[in-house]
């Protein structure tokens, strides 16, 4: 639990009220200087800190609504502790409808600090990677929880991905199974579906530890997760609505708002609580075009079909159809309906039945 008074940038929180600033974002040639919004929703009686970010990629816009709903005056009066609000992580990306921001080629959201391989060769850090090194720090100083907004492919459902949290070494291993106790029931409070993240060796190759919450979680070891809110470049408004809720009833488990759980509304989900990791699949052996068989939620059993497979004539290629290869829930179609060999078609939830307490991979 943090000191009654936090400031992020120029914003200065205060007690019951909402107050508005700026983190000074990266420089740019024509002047001035790239800026962050933001906002810091202080309650009367202290309490723990809890961050809400979104729109780190440019083009997934429905985090920004969902924080702008959350953050009602009336919410300071009946809260403890703080909220601290960036609505845009990545106000050059918005502004061009983009995943990147328009002076750093790399996905903002694998910029922050974290594990390198020791063959990496020393370089400057990129545009991005020196102010995902100042956020760091800013949540390093003053979050207790943390939780980053996305969305995903245009035709997707709405879900958590839980990181593996991971440990270097046997002595760390007791105080990392309650972070990872704690950030279990983080996710739950928070309501949607969720699946873990990529096995560990996949998840560093990806750089995941180095995304917002990635970085969150292992590095600094406050409980982090993602949510995705359906379609980039649109608006879900149902996805926005839950993700509301979602974060009220994560305001309740964590001690900062009273009063009953919200109902979460219906929404796609798997039909048991085993769990399930993301993946990518399946992978089609030729080129062609795709014809969807589901729709996002779906639930196949082994050898479910996914999609058939025809040439530009419409003749099946091969059997003509591309199926799973274990139960699979689909969290979503990829855009567009173009098959390449080594290209997935979907992203996928499979049976997860390794630890979610791991160590460093070598």
């Amino acid at each position: 639990m943090r000191r009654a008074e936090i400031a992020v940038g120029t914003c200065v929180g205060s007690p019951g009220r909402l107050t508005y600033g700026t983190f000074e974002g990266p420089g740019l040639p024509t002047g001035g200087n790239d800026a962050l919004a933001v906002v810091i929703a202080q309650g009367l009686e202290p309490g723990p800190t809890l961050w809400v970010s979104a729109n780190i990629h440019g083009n997934e816009l429905a985090g920004i609504v969902a924080i702008h709903r959350l953050l009602r005056p009336e919410l300071c009066a009946r809260m403890r502790g703080a909220l601290v609000a960036l609505p845009s992580l990545n106000p050059a990306g918005l502004r061009t409808n983009r995943r990147h921001p328009y002076y750093d080629d790399r996905d903002p959201n694998r910029t922050f600090p974290g594990y390198k391989k020791d063959a990496e060769e020393p370089r400057e850090l990129t545009v991005y990677e020196r102010l995902s090194a100042r956020l760091l720090d800013a949540l390093r100083a003053s979050a207790d929880f943390y939780v980053d907004l996305h969305c995903a492919s245009i035709q997707s459902v709405g879900f958590s991905i839980r990181d593996r949290v991971l440990f270097r070494g046997e002595a760390e291993r007791p105080q990392m199974e309650r972070l990872s106790a704690r950030l279990d029931e983080m996710v739950a409070a928070f309501g949607f579906p969720a699946v873990l993240e990529f096995r560990s060796k996949t998840y560093l190759a990806r750089e995941l530890h180095k995304s917002t919450t990635g970085a969150a979680l292992q590095q600094l070891r406050i409980p982090s997760f993602t949510v995705e809110l359906g379609a980039h470049s649109a608006v879900d408004r149902a996805a926005v609505e839950a993700c509301v809720i979602g974060l009220r009833n994560l305001m309740r488990w964590a001690g900062m708002l009273d009063g009953e759980r919200e109902p979460m509304p219906a929404m796609p989900r798997p039909p048991d609580n085993r769990a399930r990791r993301r993946e990518d699949g399946p992978y089609p052996n030729s080129t062609g075009i795709l014809d969807y068989q589901v729709e996002p939620g779906a639930y196949l059993k082994d050898g479910g079909v996914v999609a058939t497979v025809s040439d530009i004539w419409g003749r099946h290629i091969g059997d003509g159809e591309l199926r799973v290869s274990s139960d699979t829930w689909i969290i979503g179609l990829e855009d567009g309906l173009l098959a390449y060999p080594g290209a997935a078609v979907a992203h996928i939830g499979v049976i997860e039945e390794g630890s979610v307490v791991e160590p460093w991979p070598d």
